[in-house]
């Protein structure tokens, strides 16, 4: 039980202590009576109405739905002494506007069978009487229709005063003040002002991410706080993205884009390098509504493992996820802050397959663009359990490096510089080998400058891309216990141990029932076999439980890949010809995640030209 069933509890019981009391014999049951309006409202705005920002993300999802391309909102206190919200959207008639403070009454729905396909933000008709109900609200609202604006006022959810005429522009205003103030038992759960006024500076910022369109002018204390530009244009979406997230993430995220079959996922994610302590920065819609789904980001943060020099952090992502209506159910929770996907496991998967598809590109030279499936990929996407489709083939055998450098380079053209070719001769990314440094570093030169190469940290990299395809292609296989593993589980657990029987069969496990409760192991992946069987098998259903899928098979199996590609590795002080560096700039250019090791840390930086300049006051 969380605080927000205590705020229910004390709540209710306010209310009705509040409510005139029912004499009853000693023994006889009390009497059923049905709630009167008010209190109906004060309980259904308790599960609308949250705190200030709960309000705030209703007023926006209004105004945006009324097609407005303007709004302004200006907080007093953090939002509990007042909020105010203008937009100049379509406005309400001034005949509708006490229906549209009433309960269950809305524009946006004429059937029960329409919310499936809706695309609005609101639907259900809760969220304005509930704001009312527990605040001094002012509605004010004008549709092109009339020649003036209307206005009308409503006290702690009782009769409404109005509407009167008033001057007001096409559009609506809608001001709430002293949030709580007939609710004490929710306003003293309420947090600083510094607190809340957090809470709805992320809400402003989903909003803004879910709009680009739309232009946003948001004020905290009668000081302008920020001003959110419409983006027209590529150059408009950056300035955006580094209002909300900052220069640094708009210069350097990487973009996300896929399709496959009724699902499309688009969006930015930040490079490995680029992480947070907290989720705090990570966003999600779905059809244009901002949700929160843990499933999803923890597929996001798997899609990192690979390529996070630090596991415990998280990345910065703004992902549009857009799905057929037959998909999802967006009628869950009273906030519309959930929904539930009809196909939880593909989604979870295609969610990661984008985003480690955007992260493989991070390469030298690499440019993101739009990426749709082929029916191969499709069939991969659907078929493997954890998600993973095999890489293009890459040759790199495991023995002599100095082979792999005769073999795969021309001597001749590997040793030539940039200053050796044609003006407009093509430069690759990582340019042509120059010399070694201290015995771990590579010096190339290319166009922009110089390149900076960690030789382990690359190669390193080279290696495990090959292994895990090499592995991923013979699959999982297993091998047989000589004697059958025996584990006590619980109810739940057993339960998720026989619905998933496939899919464990899929990742190496031979898994039955033996009894109530009782789980036996016949078989295990092959790679894993000196693993504690046990402890990952209860990982891996507990990640099925939680996620309908997992990945811990995978990642067990990588980290010993690592470990593999880790120690075959060209190793530090070892010297390397001309061609044999540039064997190995080349070979980066053609490996996914090559701009990072196995253990994520950087493989190469470029210095370039103007830097280097800088440094020795060149050009002043």
């Amino acid at each position: 039980m969380g605080p927000g069933f205590l705020e229910n509890r004390e709540q209710l019981k306010e209310i009705m202590e509040s409510a005139q009391p029912v004499q009853i014999e000693s023994g006889a049951p009390e009497r059923i009576r049905k709630l009167d309006d008010k209190i109906i409202n004060k309980i259904a705005a308790g599960e609308v109405v949250e705190r200030p920002s709960s309000v705030l993300k209703e007023l926006i999802e209004n105004s945006i739905d009324a097609g407005s391309r303007k709004i302004e909102i200006e907080v007093q206190t953090g939002g509990t002494q007042s909020m105010l919200v203008r937009d100049d959207g379509t406005g309400i008639r001034h005949n509708e506007i006490s229906l549209a403070l009433s309960r269950h009454a809305t524009s946006k729905v004429d059937d029960f069978d329409s919310i499936e396909g809706i695309r609005t933000l609101g639907f259900r008709g809760e969220a304005l009487p509930s704001i009312v109900s527990v605040s001094r609200a002012v509605l004010s609202t004008r549709t092109i229709e009339d020649a003036h604006g209307w206005c009308v006022r409503c006290e702690g959810g009782g009769p409404l005063s109005g509407p009167e005429p008033i001057q007001h522009a096409v559009g609506t205003t809608v001001e709430v003040h002293d949030l709580f103030y007939n609710v004490p038992a929710r306003r003293k759960f309420l947090r600083t002002a510094a607190t809340e006024f957090s809470k709805i500076d992320k809400i402003v910022k989903q909003m803004a991410l879910s709009r680009s369109e739309v232009e946003i002018l948001f004020s905290h204390n009668n000081r302008r706080a920020v001003r959110y530009r419409a983006a027209a244009d590529d150059s408009g979406l950056k300035q955006r993205l580094a209002t909300i997230f900052g220069e640094d993430f708009a210069e350097n995220c990487i973009r996300v884009e896929l399709e496959w079959g009724d699902m499309r996922v688009s969006g930015w994610v930040s490079r490995p390098d680029y992480t947070r302590s907290q989720p705090d920065q990570q966003y999600l819609f779905v059809n244009g509504r901002g949700i929160r789904d843990r499933s999803i980001m923890h597929a996001v943060r798997q899609a990192y493992i690979d390529v996070l020099f630090d596991p415990s952090r998280y990345p910065v992502c703004a992902l549009y996820l857009d799905i057929g209506a037959d998909l999802v159910d967006v009628n869950v929770h009273p906030a519309k802050s959930e929904v539930r996907f009809r196909q939880q496991r593909e989604v979870y998967r295609f969610v990661m397959r984008a985003v480690n598809g955007a992260l493989s590109g991070e390469r030298p030279g690499s440019t993101h663009q739009s990426a749709t499936t082929t029916a191969a990929q499709s069939t991969a996407l659907h078929d493997h359990s954890s998600g993973f489709v095999p890489q293009r083939n890459i040759s790199l055998p495991l023995g002599s490096w100095t082979d792999f450098a005769e073999d795969k380079v021309d001597g001749t053209q590997s040793a030539k510089r940039p200053a050796d070719l044609e003006e407009d001769a093509e430069v690759p990314p990582l340019g042509f080998a120059l010399a070694q440094l201290g015995g771990a570093y590579v010096l190339a030169e290319n166009k922009e400058g110089l390149i900076i190469v960690d030789m382990h940290a690359s190669h390193e990299r080279i290696t495990y891309e090959k292994l895990k395809q090499e592995y991923e292609a013979s699959s999982f296989t297993s091998q047989m216990l000589l004697v059958p593993v025996i584990i006590k589980v619980s109810s739940e657990e057993a339960d998720a141990a026989v619905a998933n029987s496939e899919v464990l069969s899929n990742l190496g496990f031979d898994v039955s029932l033996a009894g109530e409760n009782v789980i036996s192991i016949r078989s295990i992946p092959d790679i894993l076999s000196k693993s504690n069987i046990e402890k990952l098998i209860r990982d891996v259903i507990s990640d099925l439980i939680q996620h309908e899928n997992s990945n811990r098979v995978e990642h067990i199996r990588n980290e010993l890949l690592a470990t593999m590609s880790c120690h075959s590795a060209i190793r530090a002080n070892q010297q390397l010809s001309i061609p044999e560096m540039n064997a190995l700039l080349r070979q980066m250019e053609f490996t996914e995640h090559s701009g990072y090791c196995s253990h994520g840390r950087p493989t190469w930086k470029q210095i370039t030209m103007k830097e280097l300049d800088r440094l020795f006051y060149r050009g002043r």
